[in-house]
């Protein structure tokens, strides 16, 4: 007679897995609770093979399996990210917008998939380890099967099925997220929103007691007045880019060098490095013949100059980018660039593999990567500037961005985009 020494279940002869657990059985016979799994007596293998069904345990699927509720959140960032990458890259025609199509759809199915088999697993438990009579039982299935029907909506854009079951799947996937996954207590337990609304704010609080902000630092008396920080508003922004957006339409483009001076005006006077505010002396009438000349090479090398121009726009920005204030003579090279295209090219598309194999996951590291090499090569009245922001930090920063944009379809975008660009300013000083 066997018996399995992880919980006590007798192990019958031939069998090649407990029907207890459900870890594996390796070795082939032999009496006492020390043959179970081979770990001990003659020939016993004292380091089985893990196998991947050794982790379908009953427990295992109830602890972990009541997460895929809030899977619809995480299928319409990703599905949302990799399309736009896609849109981005190819546009609406040819083969990779058709690929594209065809690895959103792919993710789709993978994620309706996954959220089905962990309803079905829950469904499993409950039928043989609970008591279905209890209602409270079938929460934790309920919220997946809800989490299933909302991915459906999703991936067949049925909008409002998606938007009712997902807010359904999402608020029960929160509370089972800290109650059993968490916790580690029951599906069969009382619910108690209350301990998990405790338990998420006491984990922002410790994320922003790692991570503060400047106005953190000001509430809190700690703010320096060699700090950096961005004081410009996203309202202010989108009254900016709606405004270039008219002129340079009606302007047929024309217009376009003026509307991106007045944006980096208005971007680098609410600029503050370590107490020092930035000013820009830059005018659209110096920037024309520049930028005639990259659309002209852009239109030639079939887009390829896109890269060139970009860090030749940069070079031209921070030539024209100085501390208010400061007696610094113009066009002496005192405020430079010197970053290289080819640098900026590199870094650009290891960006945007890692961003494209990680499903937009590895997004916010993506963007310290490339802040941080911008930052670098970035010299303001013969200062060079560097960048201490992390990945992990921007996180939370981006969740926000990304979920506010999506659901506001984009509206929010400006405000994004400044909430962003406190994060860089508030890690960037002088070396």
């Amino acid at each position: 007679m066997r018996f399995c020494k992880f919980c006590g279940q007798e192990v019958k002869d031939g069998m090649s897995f407990c029907p207890g657990c459900g870890r594996p059985c390796e070795d082939g016979g032999g009496a006492g609770p020390g043959n179970s799994f081979g770990q001990a007596g003659a020939g016993g293998n004292q380091n089985p093979k893990k196998d991947w069904r050794e982790y379908l345990t009953m427990e295992n699927i109830e602890r972990y399996a009541p997460v895929a509720a809030l899977v619809p959140v995480v299928m319409m960032l990703v599905v949302g990210i990799v399309g736009w990458l896609f849109l981005l890259l190819f546009g609406y025609y040819g083969l990779g917008y058709t690929i594209g199509r065809i690895i959103v759809g792919l993710l789709k199915f993978v994620f309706c998939i996954a959220v089905l088999a962990a309803a079905g697993g829950l469904v499993y438990v409950a039928v043989k380890t609970k008591d279905i009579n209890l209602v409270k039982v079938w929460v934790a299935p309920a919220a997946t099967v809800a989490a299933f029907i909302s991915c459906l909506g999703i991936a067949f854009s049925w909008t409002a099925v998606a938007w009712i079951f997902g807010l359904i799947s999402v608020a029960l996937g929160l509370e089972m997220l800290s109650r059993i996954t968490i916790l580690g207590n029951p599906m069969d337990s009382a619910m108690n929103p209350r301990v998990a609304f405790e338990m998420y704010r006491q984990y922002y609080r410790d994320y922003r007691a790692k991570y503060p902000t400047t106005k953190d630092l000001e509430r809190a008396g700690m703010a320096s007045p060699t700090s950096s920080y961005f004081d410009g508003s996203g309202i202010e922004l989108f009254g900016y880019t709606l405004l270039a957006g008219l002129v340079s339409a009606v302007t047929c483009g024309i217009a376009a060098p003026w509307m991106i001076c007045k944006i980096y005006q208005w971007r680098i006077s609410h600029t503050v490095i370590n107490g020092r505010r930035l000013t820009f002396d830059g005018t659209g009438a110096s920037l024309l013949g520049h930028w005639i000349l990259w659309e002209i090479l852009t239109v030639i090398t079939c887009g390829i100059y896109t890269f060139f121009a970009h860090v030749a726009l940069r070079k031209w920005e921070l030539g024209h980018t100085y501390i208010d204030g400061e007696p610094v003579m113009p066009n002496t090279g005192a405020s430079s660039f010197d970053g290289n295209s080819f640098q900026y090219f590199g870094y650009s598309l290891l960006g945007g593999l890692l961003v494209l194999l990680t499903c937009g996951i590895a997004s916010p590291w993506v963007m310290c990567m490339l802040q941080g090499w911008d930052t670098k090569h970035q010299i303001i009245n013969n200062r060079r500037l560097t960048f201490s922001g992390s990945g992990l930090g921007f996180l939370g920063e981006w969740i926000i961005i990304a979920l506010l944009t999506l659901i506001t379809c984009g509206l929010y975008s400006s405000w994004g985009i400044v909430r962003m660009n406190k994060y860089i300013i508030r890690h960037t000083d002088f070396c």
